[in-house]
């Protein structure tokens, strides 16, 4: 460490001020350097005076509420203009860091995530105990028949509003036991009690039942900041004679509905065979209408076919007929002799010699056919 006064210097340096060592002089001198050695490590100090004094102020005046939580504050001890008045305040914090008098005040924090409380059969399953997941005893609840049974339940909630649950219920978790817990089993037996043994395996009837008694939970538990989203029913289980007394009433049950079922499918397939017949009669009787209509047409189109080809005989026969009238005409008419003599020579082209008598009644003219024809033998003569 440097010395607080430095020493004089030689007397051969030192200007002569005309005092004596130790004078008030000296003294000045000494403590203005002192000064001057001790400026820098002064303000190093005051800063990290500082820093301690605002990280006690954050370690004890302030409180850091996390993401998945959210407070409200409470007054226990009242400071005029700095506190409020004792007791708990109505405004809630969200995530952030927030200020308390320490010694005054404090913060009770509550969750914002949904979590559970699960009325457990001890053994059953390898759950474990987390920050999550509050495990309680099983529900022993009383069927519509007399019957008793023991459920797990799983109720899943969340806290809605950290000023009502305080109020009503208290800090910390005793909204859990004075909120949830109590009120489980009665509201389990006044909503599952309702159900027949054999319902518990029925999904349909379960669940319904299950969002009855989530809204009974509700019903309590809204007012006062807590809100229930689901109740979860598993695992139901019977005392042994109960569960043979049931699965025996099930498979009777299960019998009845069989024939029930196996009733209707009979009902069922005779309406489907009347339906067949039905149909089957009803193809037929299309069937023969339309060999009726294809009869009828043809009928109608062979009588057409008939007129029209006698029509077109007729005609036929008409124009054959004006053919030979016209060819009659022509063989009487002038020139007639010639056209004549072209058919005998096309008929007679055919013979090598034919002797025929020139002369007398049976002389022969090409003129008549009837005698020539005689004599040619083509006609038998007339008797």
């Amino acid at each position: 460490m440097k010395p607080f006064f430095r020493p004089s210097s030689p007397a051969s340096t030192r200007p002569s001020t005309g005092a004596s060592p130790g004078s008030p002089g000296d003294f000045r001198r000494g403590l203005s350097a002192l000064t001057r050695q001790f400026a820098p490590s002064g303000l190093a100090l005051l800063v990290l005076m500082a820093v301690v004094f605002g990280a006690f102020l954050y370690l004890t005046c302030t409180q850091y509420i996390e993401p998945d939580q959210f407070a409200v504050k409470q007054v226990d001890v009242p400071i005029p203009l700095i506190t409020g008045p004792s007791g708990i305040q109505t405004n809630i914090y969200g995530t952030g860091v927030h200020w308390r008098t320490p010694g005054c005040e404090k913060f009770l924090v509550f969750p914002r995530s949904v979590r559970a409380i699960t009325l457990h059969t001890s053994g059953r399953g390898e759950e474990t105990r987390g920050r999550y997941v509050r495990y309680e005893d099983a529900a022993h609840i009383q069927t519509s028949d007399g019957f008793f049974i023991t459920l797990d339940v799983s109720i899943l909630y969340r806290v809605v509003d950290p000023y009502r649950v305080v109020r009503e219920f208290g800090a910390g978790s005793l909204y859990e036991q004075n909120g949830i817990i109590l009120q489980a089993e009665p509201t389990l037996k006044a909503t599952m009690g309702t159900l027949h043994p054999e319902d518990f395996f029925d999904a349909a009837k379960r669940v319904a039942k299950q969002n009855v008694a989530r809204d009974k939970f509700n019903e309590f538990l809204e007012p006062r900041g807590l809100r229930v989203e689901h109740v979860l029913i598993r695992y139901p289980k019977y005392h042994e004679a109960v569960q043979a007394r049931i699965e025996a009433r099930n498979i009777q049950e299960q019998t009845r509905q069989k024939n029930v079922e196996e009733a209707k499918l009979a009902q069922a397939q005779a309406a489907l065979n009347e339906v067949i017949k039905r149909g089957e009669a009803s193809l037929a009787i299309k069937l023969m209408e339309g060999t009726n209509q294809i009869t009828r047409l043809t009928a109608q189109m062979e009588a057409y076919k008939r007129k029209r080809a006698a029509e077109g005989n007729r005609v036929v026969a008409l124009a054959e007929a004006e053919k030979q009238r016209l060819l009659n005409e022509a063989y009487r008419g002038e020139g007639a002799e010639r056209l004549l003599g072209f058919e005998w020579a096309r008929v007679l082209s055919g013979l090598d010699t034919i002797v025929l008598p020139a002369g007398g009644p049976d002389g022969f003219n090409p003129l008549d056919i009837e005698t020539l024809m005689r004599q040619l033998k083509l006609k038998a003569p007339t008797p």
